[in-house]
């Protein structure tokens, strides 16, 4: 005699060496009879925007008690890309952690998932475990940083690395100020407070339908994430019953849907990464023209940094961000399916129009076009990503000599001792995700020419990634990349680059003959050997244009 459940053939002994396991943990006949939900948490101690996940995931677990369903927590912690570490483990880390939970779903038969999750590489991780294993699933994503102040100014966590120590190094801010800011400048619980990596897939989660309407724009430490928890773990069963899967709902029309808020809010760069990532699990293919096609219909209408000057704490005032889809409306596809059960435009009924301060009107629009464009041309013949949002006016033109650096420490370095100069074009290449391997994020550059006053005066290319709290002329996911011999491998020091973002161009003004031969010349750099998880994300990853995650299909 065979069970047969989620397409396993499972011996009876089995099962009944399986039941007794499961009383072990603790539960009786009458929590293994019911729906065994799986909830995936991000907690731990190691991230501050994590830090209050265990709370949180008590509530979903009650919601699914009170809806008959047997929760089963289990966790695997959130990485936070600003702690300063070995930055080439971030984005590898979401292809790991999505394999993690595919593992212990699977091997635990659940029948439905709750995903507990928070920061920017963690969420999209979770978001391809659910449609890897397509059970009926929620998502709760685990808020934003509420901000303490200084001086009746808000205190920026990101801020305080950046332009407070900027400051106290120039001399401009005393030591006893900086202390003082820095004791304040992390509260801790949600993710960092602006429209960065984190909150952008927090948008992405609900854009797509994957988590309960105004998760989003929930503080971490406010009381409401704990209702929506408990929301959300009441409702997977309810989808379980309907037979509602993560396919159904994150559809090609529901991910067109999610580009147009990408676009609308000014969201990350890494966004248009991760949502190929999650389509690929999907059977979906969204390339370069899919992004630029919305983009060009869609105005950006949201005014929250680093685009604008308005923090997280505006948006979830205005109405968070059913507020932002529901004017969005007429340009959206509201016939989908969300984890409510019900259509986008059911679940869009009673929001309101927000403030005009944070969320412009259709007609009134920060720009006509949306925030983020991939551009094309000799330097980049399978795309490159800018965020045009952030860039200054004056630099979305911009043609200049290339200044090349092996290392981003190498520029930074450069900048600080005043060797580069107004219109420069500083390119840090072989970041790619096989070149690194792992395509960290080129953050801190930025940051520091941001602090210099140098945005509008040096662009910088890569074929790595920015930090969605970046500024200025940056073009990433450069692609081919330099590991791969990508024309960005065949730039030289002192070649003029031109950025159209306008005509969504990027050039080297080098002649056709002289790329050949250059070509002709160059070889594959040596690869360091090396062990571990890297050597195996090195072997597999896919490029950036195709998500750069693991590709399983060779």
């Amino acid at each position: 005699m065979t069970i047969k459940k989620k397409d396993a053939e499972i011996p009876d002994y089995a099962m009944v060496e399986r039941v007794q396991l499961m009383r072990g943990v603790g539960l009786g006949e009458d929590n293994i009879k019911p729906i065994q939900v799986g909830v995936a948490s991000s907690w731990g101690e190691i991230n501050p925007a994590s830090i209050n996940l265990d709370k949180v995931t008590q509530s979903v677990k009650a919601g699914v008690w009170a809806a008959g369903g047997t929760p089963r927590e289990f966790v695997i912690s959130a990485l936070c890309t600003s702690m300063a570490g070995h930055d080439n483990y971030h984005l590898p880390h979401r292809d790991l952690v999505a394999g993690y939970i595919e593992a212990v779903a699977q091997t635990n038969l659940f029948d439905a998932m709750v995903f507990v999750t928070v920061c920017d590489d963690v969420v999209p991780a979770h978001l391809m475990a659910a449609g890897r294993l397509d059970l009926p699933s929620v998502v709760v994503t685990g808020g934003y940083m509420s901000l303490n102040s200084y001086g009746s100014e808000p205190v920026d966590p990101l801020d305080v690395a950046g332009s407070h120590y900027s400051k106290l190094k120039a001399g401009t801010l005393t030591e006893h100020d900086f202390c003082e800011i820095q004791e304040r400048g992390c509260p801790g619980m949600g993710a960092c407070p602006v429209m960065g990596t984190a909150n952008t897939m927090a948008a992405m989660t609900e854009a797509l339908g994957m988590s309960l309407p105004g998760n989003m724009a929930t503080p971490g430490s406010d009381s409401r994430l704990m209702r929506i928890a408990f929301d959300a773990g009441r409702q997977v069963v309810n989808l379980h019953k309907a037979g509602i899967k993560p396919s159904d709902i994150m559809t090609r029309a529901a991910f067109e849907n999610a580009i147009r808020v990408l676009m609308a809010t000014g969201g990350s760069t890494n966004g248009v990464l991760h949502l190929q990532a999650i389509a690929a699990e999907l059977g979906l293919d969204i390339d370069a023209e899919t992004f630029n096609r919305i983009s060009s219909a869609t105005p950006l209408i949201c005014d929250v940094a680093p685009n604008g000057d308005k923090l997280m704490v505006d948006l979830d005032q205005a109405g968070g961000l059913p507020s932002v889809m529901k004017e969005l409306e007429p340009l959206m596809d509201t016939t989908v399916t969300t984890v409510t059960g019900r259509s986008l435009a059911e679940d869009l009924e009673g929001a309101r129009t927000g403030s005009r301060r944070v969320i412009r009107a259709l007609e009134e629009p920060l720009d006509s076009e949306g925030g983020l464009v991939f551009l094309h041309g000799n330097l980049a013949p399978e795309g490159a990503l800018i965020k045009k949002s952030a860039v200054p006016e004056s630099m979305l033109q911009h043609k200049g000599p290339a200044r090349i650096f092996d290392t981003e420490e190498d520029a930074c370095d450069a900048l600080l001792e005043d060797k580069l100069e107004a219109g420069d074009v500083v390119v840090v290449r072989s970041t790619g995700p096989k070149g690194d391997p792992g395509m960290r994020l080129l953050q801190r550059f930025l940051w520091q020419l941001a602090a210099k006053g140098l945005q509008d005066r040096i662009a910088f290319l890569s074929d790595g990634r920015f930090s969605g709290t970046n500024k200025g002329c940056a073009v990433g996911h450069i692609a081919p990349e330099s590991a791969v011999g990508g024309p960005i491998a065949l730039l030289e020091e002192g070649d003029t680059v031109e950025i159209d973002v306008p005509a969504r161009s990027l050039n080297m003004l080098v002649s056709e003959e002289e790329i050949a031969s250059r070509r002709k010349a160059w070889t594959a750099p040596a690869e360091e050997k090396q062990k571990g998880y890297l050597s195996i994300y090195r072997r597999l990853a896919a490029s950036s244009t195709r998500g750069a995650a693991i590709d399983y299909e060779g």
